[in-house]
């Protein structure tokens, strides 16, 4: 799929284009889609549900639209990753998720990473009830933005599945990232 290079399925972009038009208004989501390159324009825009996408040309696109509309880049991607987590999940399956054990949940998180991104691999323990570690590894050259994103998704993940007071801090480490989960239930 990828020759090295890593890559997101395009089948999350549908939604995440929509939102990230909502979030930074039309006309500045236009502007950024002029000032890119061609290849990334199309890999973004043209993604498909059987498509790979480069990560880096999403940062790109991440990185422009914060520049353009004032925000903070890892901030967009939290509010964008978050919105769009939110709306994917709204379905039975949340209600499913709220009955689901806390090993069991952060179980599918795994799942679901495999099933968005072709690079790395997250694997966790519980040192405590309420409490997890995630580690992704395979992935040392993880950007900032994506470590932000990733983390934003498992958080979000957790408050859908009915988890209170989910928070989620991550971090980059030597071969991508930790991060340390804690809600209530």
């Amino acid at each position: 799929m990828s020759g090295g290079v890593p890559m997101v399925a395009g089948s999350n972009l549908t939604v995440s284009r929509r939102v990230a038009r909502d979030i930074v208004g039309p006309v500045v989501f236009e502007a950024v889609l002029a000032e890119l390159s061609s290849e990334e324009r199309a890999s973004y825009m043209d993604s498909t549900a059987v498509s790979w996408v480069p990560v880096a040309h999403i940062d790109a696109v991440m990185e422009r639209l914060a520049q353009r509309s004032g925000r903070v880049p890892e901030e967009l991607v939290m509010e964008l990753t978050r919105r769009v987590q939110e709306e994917m999940l709204h379905t039975l399956y949340r209600v499913l998720m709220r009955v689901t054990t806390d090993a069991a949940l952060i179980e599918r998180t795994q799942t679901f990473y495999a099933k968005v991104y072709d690079t790395g691999t997250l694997s966790s323990v519980f040192p405590a009830p309420g409490r997890c570690e995630v580690t992704l590894s395979g992935w040392p050259s993880i950007s900032n933005l994506q470590i932000a994103g990733l983390g934003a998704g498992v958080e979000t993940t957790l408050r859908c599945a009915g988890r209170k007071e989910a928070r989620v801090h991550g971090r980059r480490a030597d071969d991508g990232a930790f991060y340390q989960c804690a809600w209530r239930r």
